[in-house]
């Protein structure tokens, strides 16, 4: 005759319990790629504001060389972030001439406090239009 000998139930909680570390594992690598893939992200994002702030500040420093004034600061739109240029000219008297230098700062920003994700860059120049 077959006997049958009297199961305790181990198996099952030893299924039970790699069952959850399995899903506990695959839980915390889903988590870390996600936290990496957000902050390459973050990263480009962030690289191209510095770009849009860079782009503005050349065409300010073109404006104040060759016109000799500050340019038109304000806000305006360029590559998906909002710029914004703001410049003050000083005069300076050296060696008998005299010339204008011009700070010029530029703000790069995409975004808002209460978004995901919120990026902002600034630049700063000083220039001159070389003395005449």
């Amino acid at each position: 005759m077959i006997t049958f000998r009297r199961q305790r139930g181990a198996a099952l909680f030893v299924g039970i319990l790699l069952i959850t570390v399995v899903v506990v594992l695959a839980a915390v690598v889903a988590l870390t790629a996600g936290t990496q893939h957000l902050g390459q992200a973050r990263t480009a994002l962030a690289e191209q504001a510095w770009y849009a702030a860079m782009a503005r500040l050349e065409s300010g420093i073109q404006q104040a060389v060759t016109g000799n004034v500050c340019p038109a600061g304000g806000s305006a739109e360029l590559f998906g972030f909002a710029t914004t240029l703001t410049c003050t000219a000083s005069s300076v008297s050296e060696g008998g001439m005299s010339y204008a230098v011009y700070n010029l700062e530029v703000t790069a920003s995409q975004g808002t406090l209460s978004s995901p994700i919120l990026v902002r860059r600034s630049v700063r120049s000083q220039v001159t239009d070389q003395g005449e």
